[in-house]
């Protein structure tokens, strides 16, 4: 499937490229107190809202849970005796990016449930790390009726398998340019801010002290192959998450589909007509 025109500029840039030569100055010099800055960086993200969550409240039914001392913003579409499907964002993103999916579910019949995760649009708290995104995502599913399908972008999708692996039943999944290697993606995103070895030794460090060993977030084993249905969607020009990840999400979940996508990078991908046809079918099981 391959997108007509150029790739859109939709990466992330996480610092400036002045502010990038400081920090690869800094990582050499102090690389401990460098790597808590890039912690900071990496596990906050920009909330970007705009008017996402007045779009949702007309829409959908809101509700906030609790989810320790902070508040995490959700919304639920259509007859909420249908079979449920729950939509989950990416890092930096929020819900109502996935409404084209959204729409596509309502249209076949389903419930939907999408949110915005800690840190992230009308959500409190600063969550930005992968244990944040696993910890809001169980916390959506445990709130309501068991999910038939989880749908899941970028973080979001690393968050949607470790929720399966860890024993949360759903008949279908759905994860779109996710990375399969935790140790990977974190090599790459302190490689963009400027960190040098010692200091992305002591990022992992700090993440892992702070949250659970890398080794333990990149097992790609125990997946429910025989209960779930598993596709995994990428594009190949994707700028944030390398397109190896999907292959070694594919070869690991025995009997899932892949579909690549070409020129339509790691945003305008949740937004291709084409995409969401594919999704929605899968879910379906056509």
């Amino acid at each position: 499937m391959k997108a007509p025109g150029k790739v859109s500029a939709e990466r992330i840039e996480l610092l400036s490229r002045n502010q990038r030569r400081l920090v690869m100055l800094g990582s050499r010099l102090f690389p401990d107190w460098m790597a808590k800055q890039a912690e900071a960086v990496l596990t906050r993200p920009r909330r970007r809202r705009g008017r996402a969550g007045e779009v949702l409240d007309a829409l959908a039914r809101r509700r906030d849970l609790a989810l320790g001392d902070a508040r995490l913003a959700t919304w639920s579409l259509g007859d909420a005796n249908a079979p449920r499907v729950v939509l989950t964002h990416g890092w930096g993103g929020y819900g109502a990016q996935l409404l084209p999916f959204a729409r596509a579910l309502l249209a076949q019949g389903y419930g939907v449930d999408v949110f915005d995760h800690l840190g992230h649009g009308e959500s409190d708290g600063r969550g930005g790390a992968l244990p944040d995104f696993i910890a809001g995502l169980g916390a959506v599913i445990a709130a309501g009726p068991q999910p038939f399908a989880i749908v899941a972008h970028s973080m979001g999708g690393a968050a949607a398998l470790q929720a399966v692996r860890n024993g949360s039943p759903c008949s279908a999944l759905v994860v779109i340019g996710a990375p399969a290697s935790f140790d990977i993606h974190l090599k790459t995103l302190s490689r963009r801010v400027g960190l040098g070895r010692s200091a992305q030794r002591s990022l992992r460090k700090r993440l892992e002290r702070r949250y659970v060993p890398v080794a333990e977030l990149d097992r790609l084993d125990l997946f429910p192959v025989e209960r779930t249905r598993a596709m995994f969607v990428h594009d190949r020009d994707d700028r944030e998450v390398a397109f190896a990840h999907v292959e070694t999400l594919h070869r690991a979940w025995r009997g899932s589909r892949m579909l690549a996508t070409e020129g339509l990078g790691h945003h305008r991908i949740l937004r291709d007509p084409g995409v969401v046809e594919a999704v929605a079918a899968f879910i379906a099981g056509t």
